[in-house]
């Protein structure tokens, strides 16, 4: 009997003990208004994190902590993390220097070449842009038809085994520009979408046999067939936007196809909408594709997408670039898209199209507690001021290689 009581009462001490770390590890933040990223925004909330975990969200606490860590954001704004599609930050550190562009490979049809194995965790861009609230990155392949598979990564990591988010979730293509006034027989376009029928023809078939003999460019494509792996086209002329869902939708119904870049997706945009195909625009902060355009063109696709309720993300390609990505949709809200609409183009739906917004991409119960706060409108240039980030619930130094310089040559500059 002492021994069952002696054995009891140790179990209830380290309940004890584990309620006690539970709360040490609770963070409150309260009083500030949350955007959710879903549409929905709450004034005065209250959001509390919990071993990486958001575990409360709303108006009130439902559940009350002695320990907890108390964040006062009366007057600041709460952002889930920032999500930026379709770049090479991490995979490129200075543009004029080729030896640190690790971003593409030689040949055509790369599907094997894997983006996050060169991802650089100790890049200088990166807390760049993680200083602008940019919490996770895609960093995809260049070069060739097929340039290779895209991860999700953190922007904060001690490797790329620390910083995956999601392994190889997408192939990249990039479709070809069909000459005009050319013949067939001397079209290169058309002779690369011949390459890229071909190419489909025989990974399909070598992915249908039991125990075929090792291709690594070939097996690469496992998953993308069935809609497992996304298949993102890239393609900003509206004639290969047409071609492209054409093709894919014809041959392959089951790839879950991407359009990535889509300057002239208004121009068929009720192609894309009736196909169903959701799109990453490219840089916004940019001249019109045509001279007929107008010269906000670019700021308006998004607004336009939206109204017929295409699935649609904004992303900022490039490297140091990056770190834009909140003005962009900012940009956008200017433009005819609703201000909340803009956040969710750079949170849930690039959570959503790359398979993870059960994870991330909108400040909801039992998601990561990866959090912006704000002391002004995160997509406001002006105003936008990041107060505090967190990562899986860890609060993070944003103290970056600019900043430093900055508070250098202010004290050395210093006039009295």
């Amino acid at each position: 009997m002492n021994k069952l009581k002696y054995i009891t009462s140790i179990c209830f001490f380290l309940l004890f003990l584990t309620g006690m770390n539970a709360q040490q590890n609770t963070t409150i933040i309260m009083n500030g208004t949350i955007h959710v990223g879903n549409g929905e925004v709450i004034e005065n909330g209250v959001l509390v994190m919990e071993q990486g975990k958001i575990v409360q969200v709303g108006k009130t606490l439902s559940s009350l902590y002695k320990t907890a860590k108390i964040i006062d954001a009366k007057n600041k704004h709460v952002y889930p993390g920032l999500i930026a599609m379709n770049n090479i930050m991490g995979l490129n550190e200075i543009d004029a220097v080729r030896a640190t562009h690790d971003y593409s490979e030689d040949g055509s049809m790369n599907p094997n070449v894997r983006s996050l194995i060169a991802f650089n965790t100790d890049s200088k861009i990166l807390p760049t842009a993680l200083f602008n609230g940019v919490l996770f990155t895609q960093p995809i392949p260049l070069g060739g038809t097929i340039s290779g598979s895209s991860s999700l990564m953190k922007t904060k990591g001690w490797n790329w085994e620390d910083a995956v988010m999601k392994a190889d979730e997408g192939i990249h293509l990039n479709w070809p520009i069909v000459e005009n006034n050319k013949p067939e027989e001397e079209n290169r376009g058309e002779k690369g979408i011949e390459e890229i029928n071909n190419f489909f023809a025989e990974a399909y078939q070598y992915l249908q046999q039991s125990k075929p003999i090792f291709n690594a460019r070939l097996s690469a494509m496992a998953g993308v067939f069935s809609g497992e792996k996304n298949l993102y086209v890239h393609a900003n002329e509206a004639k290969s936007i047409v071609r492209a869902i054409t093709f894919f939708k014809q041959k392959y119904p089951a790839i879950k196809l991407i359009l990535v870049g889509a300057q002239e997706a208004y121009l068929v945009s009720e192609i894309i909408k009736s196909n169903k195909v959701p799109v990453v625009l490219g840089n916004i902060h940019r001249l019109p594709a045509h001279n007929a355009d107008g010269i906000d063109q670019p700021y308006q696709t998004p607004g336009q997408l939206a109204k017929l309720g295409i699935i649609f993300a904004l992303s900022q390609e490039g490297s140091w670039e990056v770190r834009n990505l909140a003005y962009l949709a900012g940009t956008a809200a200017a433009y005819g898209l609703n201000k909340e609409e803009a956040l969710k183009a750079i949170t849930l739906t690039p959570a959503k199209i790359m398979g993870v917004d059960q994870q991330i991409g909108s400040i909801e119960i039992g998601k990561d507690a990866s959090i912006i706060i704000s002391e002004g409108d995160l997509l406001d240039m002006k105003s936008s001021s990041i107060y505090m980030v967190f990562l899986s619930g860890e609060a993070l130094d944003l103290k970056n290689e600019q900043v430093l310089l900055y508070e250098k040559y202010l004290k050395k500059y210093k006039i009295d």
